[in-house]
């Protein structure tokens, strides 16, 4: 039976890993930050023909990596040196003896407490993780809190109306406005300030009145942001949903 997986390494791209998945039906090649190049495909192409893919691909793919490169460079990195803090809560290591050498965090109401066993990095692999997740605990639960009650604020200041308000770890785009005027806003957010956390909110109330970008939406967002919705929007492109 030929295999599922496979790793090649190119001169012209360097690493590529090959993987067949069931469900799909192209050859797709994705560049990710610390995972490299991944090639996607079906159980019923040949991987000879998805290495020809791939070497038509070179230049693309070489440019693709040059861009995770320069992300890798700014991934965050957390210390006990670290000065983070989310919107409420500070982020704190503390040094504890156990024999097991287990890691643990805890989110308080002030504070993200992460306790590290003696002799353990504070940057090892699984201490970062175990913090990114903390991290984006403490910002689930500000999020929750504060997103629906400034949505509410901003609608009946401007004279809005809209369904649900839902907060998520969406990563494709910073909020959304459904048919049925339901708004979605990511959690990363809680990474902005709050001007633009107010930009993107009023942005996706604006749908429920235009559900397109076309020059009546600028208009009305315009209106709502003091004539400042196109220079936010430039500076919303400063930031980053990946965090991390």
């Amino acid at each position: 039976m030929e295999k599922s997986a496979k790793v090649v390494t190119y001169a012209e791209v360097g690493e590529v890993c090959y993987q067949k998945k069931k469900g799909v039906r192209r050859v797709s090649i994705v560049v990710k930050p610390f995972k490299g190049v991944v090639v996607t495909m079906p159980y019923s192409v040949r991987f000879e023909d998805a290495e020809h893919f791939v070497l038509q691909k070179a230049d693309w793919i070489e440019m693709a990596r040059k861009k995770m490169a320069n992300l890798e460079t700014r991934k965050t990195v957390f210390n006990e040196s670290s000065s983070f803090r989310t919107k409420k809560r500070t982020l704190t290591f503390v040094r504890h003896a156990a024999e097991k050498g287990v890691v643990s965090c805890r989110i308080l109401q002030n504070e993200i407490l992460i306790s590290v066993p003696e002799g353990v990095d504070t940057e090892h692999p699984t201490v970062q993780d175990i913090t990114v997740k903390a991290i984006e605990r403490a910002w689930t639960l500000e999020a929750k809190e504060m997103f629906p009650q400034r949505v509410a604020q901003l609608a009946s200041g401007c004279g809005f109306t809209y369904g649900n308000v839902a907060v998520k770890k969406i990563k494709s785009r910073w909020g959304s406005c459904s048919h049925q005027n339901n708004i979605n806003l990511s959690v990363y957010l809680m990474q902005l300030p709050d001007y633009l956390v107010d930009y993107v909110i009023l942005h996706e109330l604006c749908h429920t009145v235009e559900k397109n970008h076309g020059p009546s939406f600028w208009a009305l967002l315009d209106k709502h942001t003091g004539a400042k919705a196109k220079m936010l929007a430039k500076e919303m492109k400063h930031y980053s949903t990946r965090y991390f």
